[in-house]
């Protein structure tokens, strides 16, 4: 398959977002209750809940990104960068979660009152699933050519 500057920004995009989305959950597993881990990796406080269920939805996330899901969407940004068409059918199916747990984090957030009003809380919310939709979108058009 064709390597075009679409598939390049795709991938680099894709390798960038779960860099960071594992750095920061490779944190919350090693340090799950650390002070600096519940302020920026989980959001929200585990006082406005059951702490139990705070820590296990969770520590659930943290060990799932950087285990099964980063290994997915590296492979597959790495195979599209060669131009394989397995490289574009994981690729395809690591944009799933980006938008998938997009819904979770959306109500998660509502419920424990984590939501802020402002630009900088939504435009860094939107950015998973609006990545993931285009991820998805453009990986599935490139298969079905």
């Amino acid at each position: 398959m064709d390597v075009t500057a679409s598939t390049w920004g795709v991938a680099l995009v894709g390798l960038g977002l779960i860099s960071l989305l594992s750095v920061a959950q490779l944190i919350a597993v090693i340090r799950p209750r650390a002070q600096w881990t519940i302020e920026n990796v989980y959001g929200g406080s585990p006082d406005n809940t059951d702490p139990a269920a705070y820590f296990a939805f969770n520590q659930a996330m943290a060990w799932a990104d950087p285990f099964l899901w980063a290994p997915l969407q590296i492979a597959g940004s790495i195979g599209m960068l060669l131009g394989e068409r397995w490289g574009f059918l994981l690729a395809l199916m690591a944009s799933v979660p980006y938008w998938y747990t997009a819904v979770f984090l959306y109500v998660w957030d509502r419920d424990l009152a984590s939501r802020r009003n402002t630009v900088g809380y939504w435009v860094a919310w939107a950015i998973w699933p609006a990545f993931g939709i285009v991820e998805g979108v453009y990986c599935f058009v490139r298969l079905v050519e």
